[in-house]
């Protein structure tokens, strides 16, 4: 096995360790709008607790090439510019009413399909 691809492997591993300890608390903070007008976009933008996915994944995952963000970005169901909440939890009293409840315009990311997409991308970066 070549050094780079045991180097990628290896990162990928402790990523997916740094990313399940954080999976608890984490989901219950990085939410994102799924319906925006281009003026709640454009408010979102310019505020410091709103990061795009692109971003949070490159400071989590220090290493991956654009092309594993991406595919991380699509296992996860957004975009690598999907503006992520990382600052507090959006209409969160919502959800303590029931699995099917809660706000429609918001979700949040899915960290299993996160966690399962990261050796896949290592894997894109490494080739």
């Amino acid at each position: 096995m070549n050094k780079l691809l045991r180097r990628a492997l290896m990162t990928g591993a402790g990523a997916v360790a740094i990313v399940g300890l954080a999976t608890g608390p984490a989901n219950a903070h990085f939410c994102f709008k799924t319906s925006l007008n281009a003026k709640a976009a454009q408010g979102m933008a310019g505020s410091a607790n709103w990061v795009s996915f692109g971003s949070i994944a490159a400071e989590f995952l220090p290493g991956l090439c654009a092309e594993g963000i991406e595919h991380i970005a699509t296992a996860a169901g957004v975009t690598t510019s999907t503006l992520i909440n990382t600052h507090g939890t959006m209409a969160g009293g919502t959800l303590k009413k029931g699995a099917d409840s809660g706000t429609p315009a918001i979700s949040h990311l899915d960290f299993e399909a996160i966690d399962a997409a990261v050796p896949g991308a290592f894997a894109l970066c490494a080739g």
